[in-house]
């Protein structure tokens, strides 16, 4: 006897920006999307069984049915087997943008490289108008900044995180609108960061469940109750180290939330209390406490190297705004792609069944073969759970903003020869 699972929905575990949300069948294919608001169903022409697709919370999505037609827009229709696809869902991911605008950040071209940086993803995601992503700006210590540094944040000028819709983005651009003016108070600014995302509730068109994150850009030592000297300081105790270890285990819906860190400043021209340079160490320790630091980086390092615990860019080798923005983007981009994740939950419903040997993944249209190191597997091939993108693969779905992942069933599933 086949042995055969449900699927209820497919939602992308753990992902920054994502790609579309939705269920459905090809335009033209053998399965037809209607727009009703019947519970979903799957008919298929062959006798692996049908399968239902269900929105995450219960909502229906629009209903499958045989019609017959040839398939387009889906690598496998062409054989004529493909009897729908459902587009996977990405899990919620929610942005808290925490920007550094003390005086030092107009040195080096620094803030006309990250002002359009910020600018360019912020219009990746309003482009995408994915419901599964939110996005919100805290500016410290620039002009526009209502506390004059002093805290606390958010302040009123700061943009609440939201759904990146135009209305959005063009908060977010306007709140960049300041410039750099005074010190670095970056324990009252990720103190009021962790609370705003402690207490964020997604509101249509959002989806709720979505992973909270936080992302530090910044070029100094802060001038506040974490100030840090390298070589000095004990890193141990640093309360915004401290803090950041323990917002990663906050219990959710406060969290867990993670913090990244995006560290702007010539390694050689010192670190005393920001003064010509950074503290690496603090940086490295605040990405490491946070969750975010790499397999095998040393939160310690103190010279520019690859095993650094957070994103370093570095003006003195890169002079121009030009240089120094596309530093920001790919430090950005490679963040985004951190957050999101390569597994694909099976939610079973009861309301049909497919053969798990006539499963088939596709990246932008492109078929994956299973396979264990650059193309997908199941958990458990016999009762699967989950689906899981490997390799190449993985990277294929998290490389671009607008990255299409599909789950195609009916064709027998394709492996390496």
């Amino acid at each position: 006897m086949q042995r055969g699972f449900s699927f209820a929905g497919l939602a992308l575990l753990g992902c920054l920006v994502g790609s579309t949300i939705g269920v459905g069948c090809g335009s033209s294919g053998r399965g037809g999307l209607t727009g009703d608001d019947a519970s979903p169903a799957v008919s298929s022409g062959d006798d692996s069984g049908g399968a239902a697709f269900q929105e995450p919370g219960g909502s229906s999505s629009g209903s499958f049915t045989s019609d017959g037609g040839a398939s387009t827009g889906l690598a496998l229709g062409d054989a004529g087997c493909a009897t729908a696809t459902a587009e996977a869902k990405r899990q919620p991911a929610y942005l808290l943008f925490v920007l550094d605008g003390s005086g030092s950040m107009k040195q080096q071209n620094k803030w006309t490289a990250v002002v359009p940086a910020l600018e360019a993803i912020f219009g990746q995601m309003e482009t995408a108008a994915d419901t599964g992503v939110a996005a919100g700006l805290i500016v410290y210590s620039d002009t526009k900044d209502s506390t004059t540094g002093a805290g606390p944040y958010p302040g009123s000028s700061d943009v609440s995180i939201a759904f990146v819709n135009s209305a959005q983005q063009t908060s977010l651009n306007n709140r960049l609108s300041g410039m750099p003016m005074s010190g670095t108070p970056t324990q009252a600014a990720i103190t009021g960061g962790y609370g705003e995302l402690e207490g964020f509730q997604a509101q249509a068109p959002l989806q709720s469940g979505g992973k909270k994150v936080l992302v530090l850009i910044t070029d100094g030592v802060p001038t506040d109750g974490c100030a840090s000297v390298q070589g000095i300081s004990n890193y141990s105790t640093n309360p915004c180290i401290q803090l950041a270890a323990q917002k990663l285990t906050e219990a959710a819906p406060k969290g867990p939330i993670e913090t990244f860190v995006i560290g702007v400043g010539d390694f050689s021209g010192g670190s005393f209390f920001g003064i010509g340079g950074i503290d690496p160490s603090f940086l490295g320790n605040l990405a490491q406490a946070g969750g975010t630091g790499p397999k095998g980086c040393n939160p310690n390092e103190s010279s520019m190297t690859s095993d650094l615990c957070y994103f370093e860019i570095d003006p003195s080798q890169s002079p121009t705004p030009a240089q120094l923005q596309m530093q920001f983007e790919t430090a950005l981009n490679t963040i985004r792609g951190q957050v999101l994740s390569c597994t694909f939950p099976i939610e079973s419903s009861g309301l049909g069944q497919v053969d798990p040997s006539k499963v088939n993944v596709e990246v932008n249209g492109a078929p994956i073969l299973q396979d264990p190191n650059n193309g997908w597997t199941y958990d458990n091939p016999m009762t699967p759970t989950v689906i899981i993108l490997h390799g190449t693969a993985c990277s294929m779905a998290k490389g671009t903003i607008t990255a299409k992942v599909s789950i195609v069933l009916g064709c027998q599933t394709q492996v390496p020869k």
